[in-house]
């Protein structure tokens, strides 16, 4: 005779309830980890490009060509490809003096509303950076020293941006659910 260990109905956390939730979260989480991952490959290749930079330009008196426009390309990378990681671990910078004084359903309201907002925000910033990037890429939109094309780096906006608004819609959901249900969610996890 086995005998079940499993949590009581209303301690069980609302995402582990609902299956499809779970399985985007879950493949979204691994999506989002490697994305952080390819922003930090970008990180050190750009201490290394900018290490040679210095000792080309100081010591050989021959600076890199095309730096400052490879920099800059870089930039959008290392920025927007870490965001739904960022998100999800909750390592975003934000003030949240006002928000921790409540608890229970209005902690988990108020949490939806600020993601709401987020997600409206960047449902925005990725439509418009995605025109962007296929207008980029239809026009050949390069860089005027080294002629680099910018369409693969204007590219890491909107897919940055789109795996943020999943996380978004991710933790509205389950910010909700908390609030229908009025289990604490900081208590759960």
């Amino acid at each position: 005779m086995e005998i079940s260990q499993k949590k009581p109905p209303d301690q069980v956390p609302v995402m582990d309830k609902i299956k499809v939730f779970h399985l985007l979260d879950r493949y979204s989480a691994k999506i989002e980890t490697v994305l952080n991952i390819i922003g930090v490959i970008f990180i050190i290749f750009l201490m290394i490009l900018t290490a040679g930079e210095i000792i080309g330009r100081y010591a050989f008196n021959h600076p890199i060509p095309g730096y400052v426009e490879d920099v800059e390309l870089i930039m959008a990378a290392i920025v927007f490809l870490g965001f739904g990681y960022t998100q999800r671990v909750g390592a975003h910078i934000r003030m949240d003096m006002i928000v921790n004084r409540f608890t229970g359903r209005m902690y988990h309201l108020t949490e939806a509303l600020s993601n709401f907002l987020g997600l409206f925000a960047y449902t925005i910033i990725c439509i418009a950076s995605f025109i962007g990037t296929i207008d980029a890429y239809h026009m050949g939109d390069v860089t005027e020293y080294l002629y680099t094309p910018t369409w693969p780096s204007k590219l890491c906006v909107p897919l940055g941006s789109f795996f943020l608004c999943i996380r978004f819609c991710i933790q509205i959901m389950k910010n909700l659910g908390q609030a229908y249900i009025g289990i604490e969610i900081r208590d759960l996890e």
